[in-house]
């Protein structure tokens, strides 16, 4: 796979900068890249120059995380308008959302006698977007725990003690918030949204409705029939077809750069 447009940075939850993100790409002979940190653009200058710098193909990108009925769904923007300031003040909306998050979680936590300060955090992590990777990496270096798996399957994932959810946008709202700004919508790793196979159908239904525009059915992880039978989704519902590995570096064992993604040839159908 030449193309990879599922990776994140330090930017959001990843743990190398947008920067090294490019150098590594490089390293793996990528064609093209996408970087779709999680509800920001804090990383795409510095991966843009440095990958203008290498001759790789850069795409501007976001993952926004939205909710649908109870579940969590992920929606992927591409060739994103950084200019755009109806887009940008929609990204500091939820920048101001996830640190209001981040400061329940901590209360929550001290109920449990986990005591942590958000000011040290964001010393710790300058330039990056806090979240709950940066929360469980304190939760770990304090004892609390032993890995990244306790720490969320105990507290910070849905179900657990200091679990938090996101106040934010439907996928409906963030579709459209990407065709104002021009830019192309994917819905990501469909098989995280549901175990009921028709409900991720009815989505695909109402987000085609209001633009969307491709199914990730390349993913990383995903068998070889679950890829094929996303590809048949696509096909279906006259969607493009995007891919991706979701590299978050050392945050997200056995997933390398290029591990999935697309041919040039499929990305060249919808690249602008």
């Amino acid at each position: 796979m030449k193309v990879d447009l599922h990776l994140h940075s330090t930017a959001s939850d990843g743990s190398f900068s947008p920067k090294q993100i490019v150098q590594l790409a490089l390293l793996k002979k990528m064609k093209a890249i996408a970087l779709t940190d999680h509800d920001t653009i804090d990383g795409l200058y510095e991966a843009k120059q440095e990958a203008e710098k290498w001759g790789i193909e850069f795409v501007p990108g976001i993952e926004f995380s939205t909710y649908w009925k109870n579940y969590e769904v992920h929606i992927l923007g591409y060739f994103l308008n950084l200019e755009d300031s109806n887009f940008i003040t929609t990204i500091q909306e939820l920048k101001i959302l996830r640190e209001e998050r981040n400061k329940k979680i901590i209360q929550l936590l001290q109920n449990y006698g986990i005591i942590l300060d958000m000011t040290s955090l964001e010393k710790q992590y300058p330039k990056q977007s806090i979240g709950r990777v940066h929360i469980a990496k304190e939760i770990i270096k304090n004892g609390y725990v032993k890995d990244m798996q306790e720490a969320f399957s105990k507290y910070l994932a849905q179900g657990g003690l200091a679990y938090v959810p996101k106040e934010g946008l439907s996928p409906h709202k963030a579709i459209q918030i990407l065709k104002e700004n021009a830019a192309f919508s994917s819905l990501a790793h469909p098989k995280f949204i549901s175990k009921n196979e028709n409900e991720i159908l009815q989505l695909i239904e109402e987000l085609k409705e209001v633009g969307l525009d491709a199914i990730e059915a390349n993913y990383a992880g995903f068998k070889s029939y679950e890829i094929r039978k996303y590809r048949s989704w696509a096909k279906k519902y006259n969607l493009f077809i995007t891919g991706g590995s979701d590299f978050h570096g050392t945050n997200r064992k056995n997933v390398e750069i290029g591990m999935q993604g697309l041919d040039y040839s499929q990305f060249n159908k919808f690249r602008r």
